[in-house]
């Protein structure tokens, strides 16, 4: 049998040469989460407003009718403050009393 030397390639001219595809791939792999995000917090800001907005809407809702019912409780308390039979005993009890006959028609009588 007859041995032939068979010359193989060397890798000798080969060179390591940088992948140009990397970054174009990492690139798009980065900004394809980036535009969904931006895209969700466009949509979703808005409606989040609007439901922080209802919130706030109820809570002053709730605020306004603890004030009127507050503003009616003051005043029942004003108009029952302001009764004559309040009034007549609160004079009493300052030591106060109606004018009598005489001391009415004393002051008329001064008047003219």
């Amino acid at each position: 049998m007859i041995e032939r030397r068979i010359h193989l390639p060397t890798n000798r001219h080969i060179r390591p040469q940088p992948d140009r595809q990397w970054p174009i791939t990492f690139g798009l792999l980065a900004l394809v989460p980036l535009l969904v995000a931006a895209t969700l917090a466009l949509i979703g800001w808005p409606r989040l407003q609007d439901v922080s907005l209802h919130y706030d809407l109820v809570r002053l809702r709730t605020v306004v009718e603890c004030l009127r019912h507050q503003e009616r409780q003051l005043e029942a308390e004003l108009e029952m403050l302001r009764s004559p039979e309040v009034l007549a005993r609160q004079a009493r009890e300052m030591g106060l009393a109606p004018p009598t006959a005489s001391a009415i028609s004393a002051f008329t009588e001064d008047q003219q």
